[in-house]
């Protein structure tokens, strides 16, 4: 029983050592010589970033134009792969779409944060260096997709991966026109001290949801394992984004009320969390 603890132990040691790298190497850390790279302003951080995430949309994006174009038969490919049956050939597919909203997502989150708001803009705005947890999520699910894709490449749901899409794009949309009306007043970070240009926004998608950019996340994140048709994934993302802003919710709008004290309560009144079962 103790050799087995100690290879438990050791085995969590290795699996931390390796996000410890891979969030490292996110954060440029083993760049910092350089005067481009040393901090989140520097101009080599941005372009490496959106260079990345630009070829791997394009990429992953034209490969779904050309499996779409092959299954609907407007395309015939020329030769066939034999570990590429149709039920893998669909999987393909979802991988493709997968990607293509994930880069989508994370240079929205800087294009639009360096539009409206370009004083706070910077290399962190594509919020791919999120947290050590966002970063392991997004390697169970790549590991979990992939056990499918190998050997169950049956288990799969067409109707499931459409539904994922379409509350994906609706996400995306709710949090982009968030981060859009906000404008000066949105940050990727709680704000504890009032600024001089901060106003409690009550307008647009504001209207009717007082956190959009949070929900707009929520269902994002939980969108994309249904793309995927990742059961245990869909279900841990659900969890764990669902505990961050169970946390994260209630010290912001204590922070807003003791920013905007007269008005705040009454708009949080006629307005709708979005989250559920989340108290505040």
């Amino acid at each position: 029983l103790i050799n087995l603890f100690v290879m438990r132990l050791s085995l969590s040691a290795r699996i931390l050592s390796f996000l410890q790298k891979i969030q490292c190497e996110l954060e440029f850390q083993s760049w910092s010589m350089h005067p481009q790279f040393n901090s989140n302003q520097g101009l080599g951080r941005v372009a490496l970033i959106s260079c990345f995430l630009g070829c791997a949309l394009g990429i992953h994006a034209l490969a779904l134009i050309f499996i779409i174009l092959h299954k609907t038969g407007v395309l015939l490919a020329a030769g066939t792969i034999p570990w590429l049956i149709p039920s893998r050939s669909h999987l393909l597919m979802q991988w493709c779409a997968y990607v293509t909203f994930v880069c989508i997502f994370h240079l929205a989150e800087f294009f639009v944060t360096s539009y409206c708001n370009p004083t706070v803009v910077s290399a962190d705005s594509f919020i791919i260096n999120h947290s050590h947890a966002y970063t392991a999520a997004a390697i169970l699910s790549a590991f979990e997709f992939f056990i499918r894709f190998f050997f169950f490449p049956q288990v799969n749901s067409t109707l499931i991966m459409y539904f994922g899409l379409s509350i994906v794009i609706v996400a995306q949309t709710i949090r982009t026109a968030a981060i859009a009306t906000c404008g000066e007043s949105f940050n990727h970070l709680i704000q504890t001290s009032k600024k001089d240009n901060h106003a409690l926004i009550t307008h647009g998608i504001y209207k009717y949801l007082r956190h959009p950019s949070y929900v707009g996340f929520f269902y994002w994140a939980i969108g994309t394992q249904l793309v995927l048709c990742n059961p245990l994934q869909g279900i841990l993302f659900a969890v764990a984004t669902w505990s961050f802003f169970q946390r994260r919710i209630p010290y912001e709008e204590e922070s807003l009320r003791h920013h905007f004290p007269d008005v705040y309560s009454k708009y949080a009144a006629r307005t709708w969390l979005g989250i559920p079962f989340i108290k505040t």
